[in-house]
Formats: structure tokens, C-alpha cells, sequence
């Protein structure tokens, strides 16, 4: 299932962000491209097209940009299911000239066509014609294809010739025609601001006079100018002098830095839903193969049982591959088709999954959702096109749980199995009239490391043995890597870990793994030896040997930015604990410590203590949310160090 949600400015900017115009249209061109949805003409009478100032100079410009938008407007009619796009981009730098000198324009050919209407280069109030149509290359890329997912989508790709820094690269296109399995359903973005300064940022709508339009605001107030047009109504929205969109790093998942007004003609999640129960209908009989598998668990004893063995099915014998071409992008396929070829996206696994269960008399549902915004849907006018994942919620026992038939080398109980924080969904179910909230409450993640350290004399080896014990996702995550990862690399990266404080370590036996998959618990031991693990000091009177968390470390990491304007995302749900264990060559005497230190969505705890000839260290972190708010940022960076001064200890031997 295709990306379609909380981004689609970002998709808007990036195709048409080299897109200028001027005042003379050109004649009507004829292709030798050979592509029949490439045509080559003036814009359509309904355009208006707008056109930069060449005298203006502009103070949003800043020395380290290769780039400056002198106006980017797009223009939809929605009567005739037609966009315009136009930019004027002015080109500043070298490095501009390399980065900004290719057109290139996306579309899907199963139900869009692409007009050319111009390409040229503005240099000292003169315009260059840069649209030769012996030049134009249609290709069909395939961008997602290593992500397993086929779209059938081309580009129209341009490279320009003579491209100087100072010159305004100008184009224009339009785009008409949008995917058949919308049912007509409009959905589309105003920019408010882009990821680079623009002089001018235009959108002009053309809205069907008995239908509305829902205008939903995001990070800002705007509001469009109405204008009456004919059978229609112009919405337009005009921006002027807008700095570049500044965004700060390690943001909330759910968090959009951008502004940008959406547009959709749902009048509620009731409405979209019924739109997708149209989509999730099975109409087709099962094939003779479907039904005899199905006959076959319908003989498994218990509820739970059979939802696990579907469930185990669907996701480790069904491959994730998605052709997503036409109505494909959104439209899932007939179960029976992916059960017999074996493979589908997010969509056609979680159909074949719910009808399976529909059939054995259990209760399942398709259930959207959208990976990134999450709880940002809260704020989103309805649209169909909020989505870019599919799961399922299914009914065990009176008890409903949300799987994800697309995760793979998930075992153990529903109660076991983790989903990734998503926050909301639509259930696709007839009872359904909005959004649900998705608890994550299942396969709550946590890692327990256990470093058991033989230390001996100082000209001696030592040993460690390392033992993880994983439950949750962190089992998952662990049992798919030494599933798709060969042991030996595997065991090469776990080396290469203790080497920065123990150079003459080496693992003395292979690593052994036990995966107690009815609980979910994965489960692996380490074997080391170590050359030298003291280290003899400057004055040659004592030895050392060092205890670092580096595990620990990595989680109570500042952010690069620390005086925030917006919130801070961290990693969340996390629960990681790790225990040391030395036996030293004698006794030894160490005063015990204990110390917790809980900040702003996070707690962190410290203990030590000796006993006889033994020195034990545990250290405890764990997530408690995925964000800090602005408030508590100097707390949390604050407790962030207090962590970082107590984490190591050393033994010294005089």
C-alpha cells in the first residue's frame, strides 16, 4: 500500500519543484516520444498562469542556498480531474546547477496523461526554449522495487542543456486523470511553505458549485479566497515572501514541522469507511485449494489456536511483495489469487487473513492505518487517502487484539505478539463511524543482558560470557536477524562491540541461541576470551580493567539540538536492562550504590555493590513516552547528563 497520507505536500513540492513559467506560450509540439500518455501543447483555457517578477530581489535568500523559488503554483480543476503545476526556480550556486538542472515528472500510466506545455531557461530578461522533444526520455524506473513493491509508475525525465548559475529554469505541465478506485473521491494539498525560501506560493481550485470542499489547516490559519466561476467555485490561496520550512532533528514520529492546507470532500470517517468496505468485499468463491486448506483448520481446537496457525501462515508462507499498479495501489486483492501465488503487500495479506478467519466463524476486520502521523489522524479532515498501511483487529475469546499479518518471525500467544505504535485506525467494519484508538498493550518489548566476567591475574586471560535474553519485540527483532543473517557476521559485529575497550578479545565459541517460541522468549549466549583485560597504568604501579555500558550510552543521547522550537521524539516503547557480573582474582571491597534518576519520559536506575570476591553492576532504562514536550526539554537534557556522569566503573589492582 502506497505512501498517501500525512506527506503528500512533500510529494506535491518534489514533483514540481522546478517548475517556471514566462508570458509567451509556445506552439503545440510534436512528440517523437512514443509514450501515448506524453502529449505536447499550450495549457488548457481554463489556466491562468502566473509569472515572476524578474525585478524583484528578494532578502529571504541566504548565502549557503543553491536555489531560490521565484513562484511555484499549481492549479486543480476538479470538474475535469485536471492539475497544473508551474514553477520558476532561480539557480544561485555550482551546485545548484548540478542538483537543478534535470526535469523530471512522475506519473501513473494506467490512468494519467501528462501535457508538456513548456521548458526553458530565463538568463538577462531573455528566455532560452529548452523543451526538445528529441530529448525527453519516458522511463519506467521502479523506485520501490527494493522494497518489495511494483507501481508500474514512469517519469518524464529532461536533462537541460546550458544551465549557468543566475538562470531561472521555467516549466510547466499539466497532469490530468486520478485512480479509478477513488470513486471520484477528491483529496489534494495547498503548500503553505516549502523546504526552500519562495517568493510566491499559489494554489487556485476549481470546485464543482453542489458539492464541498472540506479545507482542513495544518500548523496554520489560512483561509482561501472564494471567488465565483461560472458552474463553479475558484478557491485560491496566495502566499508571498515564505522562508524555507525549518525543521529541527530527532522529531516525534507523529510530528509535522510543515504547513500546509488539506483538501478533501469527506464529510466524515463514516463516510471514508464505507468507501473502503466496498474495496475489502470478497465476491468471488474460494478456490478449490483455499477451501481445503481452511477445511483443514477448521479442525485445530480452540480459538486462539486457530487464529495463531492462520495468522502463522498468512505471515511466514505469504511473501510480501506488492503490485500496485491502477486500482491495485488501494484496492486489495481476491484472497484466493494470493493464497495461490503466494505473495501481496499489506492490504491482500491482511484480506486473506480476515476472510480466512470470517470463514473458520471468527470475527476479523481490515484496519487502515497511517505509520508516520499515528495520532495526527485526530486532526485530519476525513480523507481516503490517510493511509499507507493495512492490519487487522480480530476477536479472540471476547477479547479484540490488532495484528500486523505482514511482520514476520512473530511467535507466542496474541497476547505476545508486538504492533508497532500506530495509534489509530479505521476499522473497516459496517459498525464502524470514525476512528479507533490502537493501545499498544501487546508484545511490549524488553532486553535483559547479563555480562558475566572471569577476570583473572594481570598476565592472565580472562573469559566473558554474554547472555540475552529477549522478550517481545526485541525477540522478534533478534530471532529475524540470526534467521536472515549469516552466524558468522552475526558473530563478527558481536566481537567488533566489546573490542573498543577489550582489543585482544576473541569469541572462543559459537554463539548458542534458544528460542522458546510459545513464550516468545529468544534467547542467546556468547563465548569470550580475552588476551589481557588489565590495562597497566602511566606509572607502571597498578592495573585496570574497565566496565562500560555502551548499550546504556547509546540510549541517553542528547539531541543535536537543545534549545528547541519543537518537541523532542525519542525511542519509545524501550526497556533495556544489563547486569554485570566480575569475579575478581581476590576479594574485594566497594562501597555499595544505589541511584535512580527518572526525567521527563524516561526513568533510569544505577546499583552496585560487592559481595566477597564478586562485583555486580546493573543498569535499568526504559521509555515511558515517545516524545518530550518543549516544557520539559532542559529537564530531560539536564537528567540525560546526570545519567551519562554515573555509567562505567573501573577495578583497579595496585
Amino acid at each position: 500500500m502506497r505512501l498517501s497520507g500525512s506527506h503528500l505536500i512533500r510529494i506535491i513540492v518534489s514533483r514540481t519543484l522546478w517548475v517556471c513559467v514566462s508570458g509567451i506560450f509556445p506552439m503545440v509540439l510534436h512528440a517523437n516520444v512514443t509514450d501515448t500518455n506524453v502529449t505536447y501543447a499550450s495549457p488548457a483555457d481554463w489556466v491562468k498562469p502566473h509569472f515572476f517578477d524578474q525585478k524583484s530581489s528578494s532578502s529571504l535568500v541566504d548565502s549557503s542556498d543553491d536555489a531560490h523559488v521565484l513562484l511555484f503554483e499549481q492549479q486543480v480543476n476538479a470538474l475535469q480531474n485536471e492539475t497544473f503545476y508551474h514553477t520558476d526556480r532561480q539557480i544561485l550556486t555550482l551546485d545548484g546547477v548540478q542538483n537543478g538542472s534535470t526535469i523530471k515528472i512522475g506519473f501513473n500510466p494506467k490512468y494519467q496523461s501528462v501535457t508538456f506545455h513548456w521548458a526553458r531557461i530565463w538568463r538577462d530578461g531573455q528566455h532560452l526554449d529548452r523543451l526538445d522533444t528529441n530529448k525527453i526520455q519516458v522511463v519506467q524506473q521502479e523506485q520501490d522495487l527494493d522494497e518489495a513493491m511494483l507501481n508500474g509508475e514512469k517519469s518524464i525525465v529532461l536533462v537541460l542543456d546550458d544551465v549557468r548559475a543566475g538562470d531561472v529554469i521555467d516549466y510547466a505541465y499539466s497532469v490530468k486523470g486520478e485512480n479509478p478506485v477513488f470513486d471520484g473521491h477528491f483529496a489534494s494539498i495547498v503548500p503553505v511553505e516549502m523546504g526552500e525560501s519562495a517568493e510566491q506560493i499559489l494554489t487556485r481550485v476549481l470546485w464543482p458549485r453542489d458539492k464541498r470542499l472540506f479545507a482542513k489547516p495544518h500548523g496554520c490559519s489560512v483561509q482561501a479566497a472564494l471567488v465565483p466561476a461560472g458552474n463553479a467555485l475558484e478557491y485560491d490561496w496566495d502566499f508571498r515572501q515564505v522562508p524555507g520550512i525549518t525543521s529541527e532533528d530527532s522529531l516525534p514520529n507523529w510530528y509535522d514541522p510543515e504547513q500546509w492546507v488539506q483538501l478533501s470532500d469527506f464529510r466524515s470517517w463514516a463516510e471514508v469507511n464505507q468507501w473502503a468496505l466496498k474495496l475489502f468485499q470478497v465476491t468471488s468463491p474460494f478456490s478449490p485449494e483455499l477451501s481445503q486448506q481452511i477445511a483443514q483448520w477448521k479442525r485445530i481446537s480452540g480459538q486462539e489456536q486457530k487464529i495463531l496457525a492462520v495468522l502463522r501462515f498468512v505471515q511466514d508462507n505469504v511473501r510480501y511483495f506488492g503490485i500496485e499498479i491502477g486500482n491495485s495501489s488501494e484496492e486489495p486483492t481476491d484472497p484466493s489469487v494470493v493464497f495461490s501465488r503466494r505473495f501481496g503487500d499489506c492490504k491482500d495479506k491482511s484480506l486473506l487473513f480476515v476472510t480466512i478467519l470470517r470463514a473458520l466463524g471468527i470475527e476479523a476486520y481490515p484496519v487502515l492505518v497511517n505509520t508516520t502521523v499515528r495520532r495526527g489522524l485526530d486532526d485530519w479532515a476525513p480523507t481516503a487517502m490517510a493511509f499507507d498501511h493495512c492490519i487487522a483487529e480480530v476477536r479472540c475469546d471476547g477479547e479484540f487484539y490488532f495484528v500486523d499479518p505482514t511482520m514476520n518471525y512473530q511467535r507466542g500467544s496474541l497476547e505476545a505478539h508486538y504492533l508497532p505504535n500506530y495509534e489509530r485506525g479505521l476499522v473497516i467494519s459496517p459498525r464502524t463511524t470514525g476512528l479507533t484508538v490502537i493501545s499498544q498493550t501487546t508484545g511490549v518489548p524488553q532486553t535483559t543482558t547479563t555480562e558475566y566476567f572471569q577476570i583473572r591475574g594481570s598476565q592472565a586471560s580472562s573469559d566473558l560470557t554474554v547472555v540475552t535474553v529477549a522478550q517481545g519485540r526485541d525477540a522478534e527483532s533478534l530471532r529475524a536477524m540470526f534467521a536472515t543473517t549469516k552466524r558468522s557476521d552475526i558473530e563478527q559485529i558481536y566481537t567488533h562491540f566489546y573490542s573498543t575497550f577489550y582489543p585482544g578479545i576473541k569469541m572462543s565459541s559459537p554463539i548458542v541461541i534458544d528460542d522458546d517460541q510459545d513464550q516468545n522468549i529468544f534467547q542467546a549466549t556468547e563465548y569470550y576470551s580475552i588476551d589481557n583485560a588489565w590495562t597497566k597504568s602511566d606509572s607502571g604501579q597498578s592495573y585496570s580493567v574497565d566496565f562500560y555500558p555502551s548499550s546504556m550510552n547509546a540510549l541517553l543521547k542528547k539531541p543535536v539540538i537543545t534549545d528547541r522550537a519543537q518537541p523532542l521524539g525519542i525511542k519509545f516503547p524501550v526497556h533495556q536492562i544489563l547486569r554485570t557480573e566480575v569475579t575478581l582474582p581476590i576479594q574485594w571491597i566497594y562501597g555499595a550504590s544505589d541511584k535512580t534518576i527518572s526525567g521527563p519520559s524516561f526513568t533510569f536506575r544505577k546499583s552496585a555493590k560487592c559481595v566477597g570476591n564478586k562485583f555486580i553492576m546493573q543498569y535499568e532504562y526504559q521509555s515511558l513516552d515517545d516524545s518530550v514536550s518543549l516544557d520539559d526539554v532542559s529537564d530531560y537534557i539536564d537528567r540525560l547528563g546526570q545519567c551519562s556522569k554515573i555509567l562505567g566503573d573501573s577495578v583497579v589492582w595496585k
